[in-house]
């Protein structure tokens, strides 16, 4: 989890990549600084400020002129230069309809381009733009990495997966992703590489993200040995473990349902040393296999049943009071022996992929104000606000920081510490305490605390769920200083009539062999990879993998998900006139997986679903139910699913409170006008007395309620007619149709204010 955590961190920019666009590649010539390596020489001076300014305005003219940039100099958090020159540059405009952010930094040694994030909300509104094939944009990238990083570019290979490219089922993306991974001595080297982002309208450039090690020396691969797969697999072995799909096969939005994979029971992705044979621990030290177990004494799993509990799991939708969470605070504070009023301190959320958790804080009131500063402990809880439910607790020293226990205590050890975590864990949440296994904890990535954590990973069936459990820290003198539980609701089914562990691992022999890889060991109290890379075998220098316990396919596999290695679901024929729009919706998972006919009809309850996704952020993070809020058509109820979504459009505006909504309907031309129209926030000028032209041949035929908001979809060329000027108001929707319409209006729709 850390080295996933400290991934995102170096390479957060390019993650979220692709809300617009920036600088076109112009020529494709490079600029005239330092290649990566290449230092400051002694008595020559670093990148100045004004100089930092002027490379960054030479290298993006048309970007950002007349923009006053926000300039600082920072810390290199990869611990190759004298600094990073960061420059930022926000409008936000009054209303809310244009947001625009800019983000660019370069190295302050060689002028190097490090990072590029540009957002503007409303880059493309002008509708009418066919968005870019993959293989185009992928063009494009190779034009902007070869531009702004040539030296490092010809140093790499274009990573096969869309690694860094990865969005949520059900969020339409407007920009392809693509990496390049350093390769020495012909072996991928981790962490290195370069990311970037296209827009999918214009082809610019919309992100971009180097990591690179400057005068890493590497090691020569020699001789491998062979057949270490045999001893893998029998030290350590293959353990059953449910993961819920986050990509192009979820069914959203409603509860998710989990798959049943096989994966190597180890912590974090396995590197072997080719020395020895054994583990490389993520501090570059080696340990028997057998010591690297990550689970020990599994339960079998049980066979019986379907799925988890009785009739559906369904997914809470509303909140409850603050008041109810309030009281569940006061309580929890009771049990750990803390009494007196408590107060709202703020709020939290967090999500990844299908999941979405949100939570209030609340705290002891004047709890220890009246102490010194660095005495003073702050403590709160996160209460959710869906099941009233304590989702974390934290207790850290305002001066000393989070999680950091008075030094002048003697240590305890780990197994007391331990015993004081499940102590914790029976006090706050007893009935968990029978449903979780400890996992063991690659301890390279703590050192830097004074004390200790536990991973506790939520059971089912017997099974790990890898996604939910407890994490706890206990302090060195003692203290819990933090918990934190995550605990879904998903659909498990039933571990009966599966592949065999020992048929699994003949197929996963069959298909992974180990491979050279460099990697760079962590280094410091506050560990971050360092700069002397070692050789490594892994199966995956980029993932781990797996082995799907029904089809025996080959998975990958990361902290939260399982894709197929080979994609399925809808095939968008190629030669189809809305191909590219169409390649978009099933990139983003928006597809139905079997029947797809491009020119079928499309049902009332997948085009809001489609139309909702193409609104700013994932709609699924604000799709919850709102303290008292009644079901807006008696068709729809809570435990449809995507009742959370129709929901949510009724709440944006796009749909309207009716008796029944008909959700599997085919949608008709013109209610697909009224709905996008209302969506993009021209209800008001819609409704007006006054008539709005409408130039299609057949206007006449459009009805009385509808004429204004077809003008205007019309008007703004979201909507076209045939060959024939005729618009077609009574024919149902196609796919194809949808998804040229839904591309062309994702700027303006992602415009739109939302609050």
């Amino acid at each position: 989890m850390a080295a996933l955590f400290f991934l995102l961190l170096i390479t957060c920019v390019c993650v979220m990549a692709g809300e617009a666009a920036a600088e076109s590649s112009g020529s494709g010539s490079t600029y005239p600084v330092k290649e990566a390596g290449q230092k400051v020489e002694s008595g020559e001076e670093a990148i100045s400020q004004d100089r930092a300014m002027q490379i960054v305005r030479e290298m993006f003219p048309d970007l950002l002129e007349g923009k006053d940039l926000d300039i600082q100099l920072q810390d290199d958090y990869r611990g190759d230069s004298s600094g990073i020159w960061h420059l930022n540059w926000n409008n936000p405009t009054p209303g809310g309809r244009r947001v625009e952010h800019i983000s660019i930094s370069i190295d302050a040694d060689s002028g190097a381009l490090v990072n590029l994030y540009y957002y503007d909300s409303n880059v493309g509104a002008e509708g009418g733009v066919t968005p870019l094939t993959e293989e185009a944009a992928k063009q494009k990238a190779m034009e902007y990495a070869r531009k702004y990083r040539p030296a490092e570019f010809g140093r790499t290979r274009l990573a096969e997966n869309d690694y860094y490219g990865y969005y949520p089922s059900g969020m339409i993306k407007n920009a392809y992703n693509f990496y390049w991974e350093r390769i020495e001595n012909g072996v991928p080297v981790e962490w290195d590489g370069i990311s970037v982002g296209v827009d999918l309208f214009s082809g610019r450039l919309a992100s971009f993200s180097v990591n690179w090690h400057k005068d890493a020396v590497f090691p020569q691969p020699g001789t491998m040995p062979e057949d270490l797969e045999q001893k893998v697999l029998s030290e350590l072995g293959l353990i059953l473990c449910y993961q819920v799909p986050e990509g192009v096969k979820t069914n959203l939005p409603g509860v998710p349902e989990a798959n049943l994979v096989y994966r190597l029971n180890s912590p974090g992705m396995l590197k072997i040393s080719p020395d020895s044979g054994e583990v490389l621990t993520a501090d570059g030290k080696t340990i028997p296999l057998i010591q690297y177990k990550r689970f020990s004494g599994l339960p079998v799993p049980a066979t019986g049943g379907s799925l988890e509990g009785t009739g559906p799991v369904n997914r809470p939708v509303q909140k409850i009071s603050q008041a109810e969470a309030q009281k569940a605070a006061r309580e929890f504070f009771r049990k750990i022996g803390m009494d007196g009023e408590v107060d709202r301190r703020g709020s939290g959320s967090s999500g990844g992929g299908v999941f979405y958790d949100e939570y209030w804080s609340y705290g002891l009131a004047d709890e220890e104000n009246w102490k010194p500063r660095e005495q003073r402990k702050q403590i709160d809880v996160g209460i959710d606000v869906f099941t009233g439910e304590v989702r974390n607790y934290n207790a850290f020293n305002d001066y000393a920081g989070c999680g950091r226990d008075d030094s002048s205590k003697q240590k305890i050890t780990r197994k007391v510490a331990r015993d004081k975590a499940v102590d914790f864990i029976r006090l706050v949440s007893p009935e968990k305490l029978g449903q979780v296994a400890e996992e063991r904890q690659d301890e390279s990535y703590t050192k830097f605390g004074e004390g200790y954590t536990f991973n506790f990973v939520r059971l089912v069936n017997g099974i790990p769920f890898l996604r939910d459990g407890i994490m706890i820290s206990v302090g060195a003198g003692g203290e819990i200083t933090s918990y934190d539980c995550n605990w879904h609701a998903v659909k498990f089914p039933s571990a009966a009539g599966l592949t065999t562990r020992e048929e699994a691992e003949k197929v996963f022999q069959e298909k992974m062999r180990l491979k050279p890889a460099y990697f760079f060991p962590l280094e410091g109290e506050d560990p971050r990879p360092g700069k002397k890379p070692v050789l490594a075998l892994m199966f995956d220098s980029r993932r781990d993998m797996g082995i799907d316990a029904h089809t025996r396919q080959l998975v990958a596999l990361d902290i939260m998900a399982a894709q197929p290695e080979e994609k399925t679901g809808a095939v968008v024929p190629q030669e189809h006139w809305a191909a590219a729009s169409l390649a978009v919706l099933a990139d983003s998972g928006l597809l139905p997986d079997e029947g797809f006919d491009p020119d079928g009809p499309v049902s009332r309850r997948d085009a809001v679903r489609v139309l909702m996704s193409a609104m700013q952020g994932n709609y699924r993070y604000n799709q919850y139910q709102q303290v008292g809020e009644k079901a807006s058509f008696t068709d729809v109820s809570p435990d449809d699913r995507d009742y959370a979504v129709i929901q949510y459009a009724v709440r944006r505006g796009m749909l309207v409170k009716s008796d029944r909504f008909f959700p599997e309907q085919p949608l008709l031309r013109e209610e697909l006008a009224v709905w996008l129209v209302r969506a993009l926030g021209y209800s008001e000028v819609a409704e007006m007395p006054a008539v709005i032209g409408l130039k299609a041949a057949d206007a006449g035929q459009v009805s009385d309620k509808a004429r204004n908001y077809v003008a205007i979809a019309w008007g703004l060329d979201l909507i076209k007619g045939n060959e024939n000027n005729l618009f077609r108001p009574a024919d149902q929707v196609t796919w194809a149709e949808l998804a040229s319409l839904v591309t062309r209006a994702v700027p303006r729709l992602r415009s739109v204010q939302q609050w």
